[in-house]
């Protein structure tokens, strides 16, 4: 079965067309009920740190009180609830509980400082905040700055007497086996989540997702056999969203974890939980790569190593293919208004992130909107099963991004090849001229990477002069632990293989960290400023 169609007519890609085993116009409450109840004895949740297990029972009872205490202490549909939360045990089962009941939940990043916070929270304008105990003084900041009134704050797994514990909305209610979810309505219209936007050139935006799209993603996507998944997105990640989504798609177990990203906490999951679909950034994968221990790890439970996020090199793919004796990694791309993109599940091709998946069609355009064929380089559009509706409360971007077609503008540039598969050459606003030539910094990014003594590096647009006449390609590097790599090496490797045009003539400056989002993606802005400012120290100006 090809796993990608092109439709020459109407130049447009799809990825399989796959009917969704549940009716799209049912609310999310009804499709997470009847699965639960269905398996009841499916271990459907892990968690590292206790050896807590969940039953599909358990959770549902779980999803069941949150659902009735939160009805009784006033929360009604279409409420919106904020979650500045980690993954800890009962973080999954209040959210499915919230989409039950037509209150859509905005995670937010647990690691957000009082702006961030703040900015979301005045957007969304919740009925209370769901946070962790050490993020709980953060939170009541953002709060007081910008909520009118007071709003609940409910913390998990705190034992300080100054906050209302979550696991409070967890007591018996007696009613439990009474428990049905009510249908809410119309589901391509009624919200289940407001996921942020990254946020790389500004400040995040809230996408939001409808019931039906949640649907549609459990119901296009059910597997027979059974798999343990684990990344460690905590929900603010999509990919922390439909991980959780994955575990009722099919008969999933996640593994959960309060930790940050270590090398040794994903050792564990391979070795003692042997996971066998993990997701993580590339940033990730290269430090897994560096750990001493790496080689003597036992990877035989991992068939699927998924990398995303933002550029993958295929030196990091060839190192940890070689550490899978039963899989293999798998470039894969993701939005927040439409979910998972593509992935190379076919085959791996050099640069490529593989086809459409099941129910995107993509478009290739160019300046004017006009559709490109196979080939032609332009901006890449989407469009999924249902509809993305929009951003909340910002009618303006809502109308830049979709167009009267149904397509998504992703702001990325890419083309097609013959056989269907998806090349990302950069973001639009990211590629910047030098001479008249159009510069991109993530194919710089790749050649840079390559280099023995790279750890992470960012290229940015430095201009020439004052007057902007020209920007001049940049790099801003983060050094291997025990690299003595200098600017005049990596400048001369770079030169040898790029074009006259694409040379590093705005010089290559060593930092220690890169500036990213929340989900581990650089922040190109804050980059160049750090750049400009070095640069700056250098000159003496």
């Amino acid at each position: 079965m090809a796993l990608c169609t092109y439709d020459e007519a109407s130049r447009t890609w799809y990825g399989v067309q796959r009917v969704s085993i549940y009716n799209p116009k049912a609310n999310v409450g009804e499709v997470l009920n009847h699965i639960l109840l269905r398996t009841p004895d499916r271990i459907i949740q892990i968690d590292m740190d206790t050896g807590s297990r969940l039953s599909c029972a358990e959770f549902r009872m779980r999803m069941v009180r949150f659902a009735q205490h939160l009805t009784d202490a006033g929360l009604r549909k279409g409420d919106i609830v904020a979650m500045a939360n980690g993954n800890s045990e009962n973080v999954a089962p209040l959210a499915c509980a919230l989409m039950t009941l037509g209150a859509p939940f905005n995670p937010l990043a647990p690691g957000f400082n009082v702006e961030d916070m703040a900015h979301m929270l005045r957007l969304t304008q919740p009925k209370m905040v769901f946070c962790d105990d050490d993020n709980v003084e953060v939170v009541r900041q953002a709060v007081c700055s910008v909520l009118d009134g007071e709003i609940p704050i409910y913390v998990f797994e705190s034992q300080r007497d100054d906050v209302k514990h979550a696991e409070d909305l967890l007591i018996p209610t007696g009613k439990e086996e009474q428990f049905m979810p009510t249908h809410l309505g119309d589901s391509h219209e009624l919200l289940s989540m407001i996921l942020c936007s990254s946020g790389t050139t500004g400040p995040p935006k809230g996408v939001c997702v409808t019931h039906a799209q949640t649907v549609s993603t459990i119901g296009c996507y059910p597997t027979a056999k059974p798999a343990t998944v684990f990344n460690f997105s905590p929900l603010y990640w999509g990919t922390g969203v439909y991980m959780m989504l994955s575990t009722f798609s099919g008969s999933s177990t996640r593994l959960i974890t309060r930790r940050p990203f270590s090398e040794e906490t994903f050792f564990e999951a391979v070795e003692k939980h042997r996971a066998n679909f993990v997701f993580m950034p590339p940033s990730y994968a290269s430090q897994v790569l560096r750990h001493e221990r790496t080689s003597q790890v036992d990877f035989f439970s991992l068939i699927m190593l998924a990398i995303g996020g933002s550029y993958v090199s295929e030196g990091l793919r060839d190192r940890f293919d070689r550490l899978l004796p039963n899989g293999r990694t798998y470039n894969t791309v993701g939005t927040s208004e439409v979910g998972w993109v593509a992935t190379d599940f076919a085959k791996r091709k050099p640069g490529s992130v593989g086809t459409p998946v099941v129910n995107v069609s993509v478009k290739i355009v160019d300046d004017d909107g006009n559709d490109l064929g196979v080939g032609q380089r332009g901006q890449v559009l989407l469009k999924g099963a249902e509809p993305f509706i929009g951003y909340y409360q910002n009618e303006e971007a809502t109308r830049a991004t979709i167009d009267g077609r149904g397509f998504v503008h992703t702001g990325d540039i890419g083309y097609f090849d013959e056989e269907g598969y998806l090349y990302l050459i950069d973001r639009e606003k990211d590629i910047f001229k030098y001479g008249g030539f159009h510069v991109s910094p993530s194919e710089l990014e790749g050649v840079v990477g390559q280099i023995e003594g790279v750890m992470e590096v960012c290229v940015v647009a430095v201009p020439a002069d004052e007057e902007r006449t020209t920007e001049q390609p940049t790099a801003a590097v983060v050094r291997a632990a025990g690299s003595s790599l200098t600017a005049e090496q990596v400048m001369e490797i770079v030169d040898g293989k790029v074009s006259d045009f694409k040379r590093l003539r705005g010089g290559v400056y060593f930092v220690e960290r890169l500036p990213k989002t929340q989900t581990g993606k650089n922040v190109r802005r804050k980059v160049l400023e750090m750049v400009l400012e070095l640069a700056k120290e250098k000159t003496g100006a």
